[in-house]
């Protein structure tokens, strides 16, 4: 019982520390905030505070991991969405909750992207002394790196479904177009802002403009209009 108690009071004040940081980086950012701060708002001391989380990036790369198992979550709510449902259908889900993740759950969203751009320069060696070591250090960043194919598996799954349905145009190979399709969905949210800012020169409306989006999305996928300007792709990225 005493074991128990301990692991659930461990657990507890970890989810405190997560909780009072999530608040304080979703509206100071991560280096306006300190971890004097955080514990403040967790109602814990700092020396345990820092007892829990080794360093404020620590910290930062426990937020991004809880907010990857929290994305996996709607990839593998869309994979599983209805038995009935086809390829496409469930890739359609993704699409639409996906884009609901990166607007309700921005800075877990924020996270991820920040996480991506570490693995980049992490799989350069000259380039890895530009990570902090602190980052680097984190026992959250390394486990991110074993898991970070998790989230793109189960995307592959769902337009491997939809090719052997038929609801996905049969050529497409599966590895290379979700991960064009990912890349689609990141730049679409990055640009967004600019969009929706409704600029006087350019003649273009956020929702036509996102309807336009997915509309040329998923007719890539079906093949419709698209279909003969698109070449199967061969080759494996993991």
């Amino acid at each position: 019982m005493p074991i128990y108690m301990g692991l659930y009071e461990r657990q507890q004040r970890e989810k405190k520390i997560l909780e009072a940081a999530i608040r304080l980086f979703s509206i100071k950012g991560l280096h306006y905030t300190t971890m004097h701060e955080v514990a403040q708002q967790a109602k814990i001391s700092k020396g345990l505070t820092y007892f829990y989380f080794k360093s404020k990036e620590d910290l930062y790369m426990a937020i991004t991991k809880k907010g990857y198992d929290e994305l996996k979550d709607v990839f593998n709510k869309a994979l599983s969405k209805g038995k009935d449902n086809t390829g496409f259908e469930n890739i359609s889900d993704l699409v639409e909750n996906f884009l609901v993740f990166t607007s309700e759950k921005r800075l877990f969203y924020e996270c991820i992207l920040n996480f991506l751009g570490l693995v980049n320069l992490h799989n350069d060696p000259a380039k890895q002394e530009m990570i902090p070591t602190l980052i680097l250090e984190s026992p959250y960043f390394q486990k991110l790196l074993q898991i970070q194919h998790d989230i793109p598996a189960i995307g592959v799954k769902i337009i491997s479904k939809g090719i052997r349905d038929g609801s996905i145009r049969p050529e497409l190979q599966p590895e290379t177009t979700f991960y064009t399709i990912w890349s689609m969905l990141i730049g679409y949210d990055r640009v967004k802002g600019s969009v929706d800012f409704e600029p006087k020169d350019l003649k273009i409306h956020a929702e036509v403009w996102k309807n336009s989006f997915l509309k040329f999305l998923f007719e890539m996928l079906k093949g419709t209009q698209f279909a003969h300007k698109f070449q199967p792709v061969q080759g494996r990225l993991f």
